[in-house]
C-alpha cells in the first residue's frame, strides 16, 4: 500500500513505460503513413472517436469502481482480523491468565498457534495466481527494489518459531485447508482447558465465538484471493482500450493539421498528432491499468492491502498482552510502500 501523499509522475511513467512506448510508436507510424500517402479518407470522423471514447470511459468507470470495491473489501476484512484477534487475546488473558504473573503455558500455546495462523494466512494470501499482475513488466521492474516480506522467507522456517516439531510435521502433511487446521487446534486447546475445569461452559462458548469469527474472516479473505474480478468485464475493457488507442491517431490527425492551417504550416503541424495521440492513449491505458492493479489486494504489489504489516502489529500487541518481552518491530514503509 502506498502510504505517501501521492505517486510521482516519474513513478507512473516508469510503471507504464512499455505501454507508453507502444502508444508512441503506433502514433508515429500512423502519422507517417497518413502524411506520406495523403489518404485522408482513412481518418476517423470525430463523432466516431467521441462515441468510442465515451463508451470506454463508462466501461473503465464501472470496472475501476468494482476493482476498488475488491480492494476495500480486503482492507476491511484484514482490519476485522486485527480487531477480532485482539478481542480473543483480551478474553483469554481476562478469563484464563494473569498478565502480572507472566506468560502461562496454556495461554502461550494458544497465542503462539494464533501467531502461526497469522503467518500461514499471510503467506497463503501472497501466493501467485494466474490472473494476478505481479508478472506484468511494469510491476516486475518497479517491485524489484521493493520485495514483499513473504518473498524473502519460507513459511516452514517462520512456523518453527511458533509450533513444535510434531505440530509442524502435521501442518506440512495436512492435505486439506492448512490455515483452518491451525484454527481447529485452537478450538481443541480451549476445549482441553474447559475439560480440566479451568473455564466454565459459558467462557468456552465466548472464546469459541471469537474463533468462529476468525474462521469467517479467513473465508472472506480467501474468497477475495481465490476468485478474480470478472474476466468478461476485464476483457472487454482491455479490448475497447486497444481499439480506442488504435484509432486515436487517425481521429486526431485532421485536427492536428488544422492547427497550422492559419499559419500555412499544416504539414508541420500534422506531426503534433504524435504527442497528442500519445497523451490521450496514455490516459486511458493508465486508467485501465490502475483499476486492474487494484483488483487483487493481496498479490504483493505496491497498491495492496498491507497484510504483512497488519499481522506483525497483531503479534506485537498480543505478545505484550501475554507478558513477553519482544524485539519485534513494526514493518516500516520503504519508498512510501507498506507491505
Amino acid at each position: 500500500m502506498h502510504v505517501g501523499r501521492r505517486y510521482k509522475i516519474n513513478d507512473f511513467l516508469a510503471w507504464t513505460r512499455w505501454e507508453t512506448s507502444w502508444i508512441i510508436a503506433w502514433s508515429l507510424l500512423a502519422t507517417v503513413f497518413l502524411q506520406v500517402t495523403g489518404w485522408s479518407f482513412l481518418t476517423v470522423p470525430g463523432p466516431i472517436l467521441t462515441i468510442v471514447g465515451s463508451a470506454l470511459a463508462i466501461s473503465l468507470a464501472f470496472k475501476n469502481q468494482q476493482c476498488y470495491a475488491r480492494f476495500n473489501d480486503g482492507l476491511i476484512l484484514s482490519g476485522q482480523v486485527s480487531t477480532t484477534s485482539l478481542v480473543l487475546a483480551n478474553k483469554l488473558t481476562a478469563m484464563i491468565g494473569n498478565r502480572d504473573a507472566g506468560p502461562q503455558p496454556e495461554l502461550k500455546e494458544i497465542f503462539y498457534r494464533h501467531f502461526a495462523w497469522l503467518t500461514a494466512l499471510r503467506f497463503y494470501l501472497r501466493e501467485k495466481r494466474s490472473w494476478e499482475n505481479t508478472f506484468d513488466r511494469g510491476n516486475v521492474s518497479y517491485l524489484a527494489r521493493l520485495p514483499s516480506p513473504e518473498s524473502q522467507s519460507v513459511l516452514e522456517d517462520e512456523l518453527q518459531t511458533y509450533l513444535s516439531d510434531a505440530e509442524l510435521q502435521k501442518f506440512k502433511g495436512h492435505r486439506g485447508d492448512k490455515e483452518a487446521l491451525l484454527l481447529h487446534w485452537q478450538y481443541e486447546a480451549i476445549k482441553d482447558i474447559h475439560s480440566r475445569g479451568l473455564i466454565s461452559e459459558l467462557i468456552l462458548t465466548v472464546l469459541a465465538s471469537a474463533l468462529d469469527e476468525l474462521l469467517r474472516l479467513q473465508g472472506g479473505l480467501k474468497r477475495v484471493k481465490n476468485y478474480p474480478y470478472s474476466r468478461n468485464y476485464y476483457s472487454i475493457a482491455v479490448i475497447v482500450v486497444k481499439i480506442f488507442v488504435a484509432i486515436v491517431p487517425f481521429g486526431l490527425f485532421p485536427y492536428a493539421r488544422e492547427l497550422g492551417d492559419s499559419a500555412g504550416v499544416a504539414a508541420w503541424a500534422a506531426w503534433l498528432n504524435v504527442p497528442l495521440s500519445a497523451i490521450v492513449g496514455w490516459i486511458f491505458v493508465s486508467m485501465e491499468k490502475v483499476g486492474e492493479n487494484s483488483s487483487n489486494p493481496f498479490e504483493g504489489n505496491a497498491n495492496d492491502v498491507p497484510i504483512s504489516s497488519i499481522t506483525r502489529r497483531i503479534e506485537i500487541e498480543m505478545r505484550v498482552m501475554l507478558g513477553e518481552q519482544t524485539e519485534l518491530k513494526p514493518i516500516e514503509a520503504k519508498h512510501d510502500i507498506l507491505f
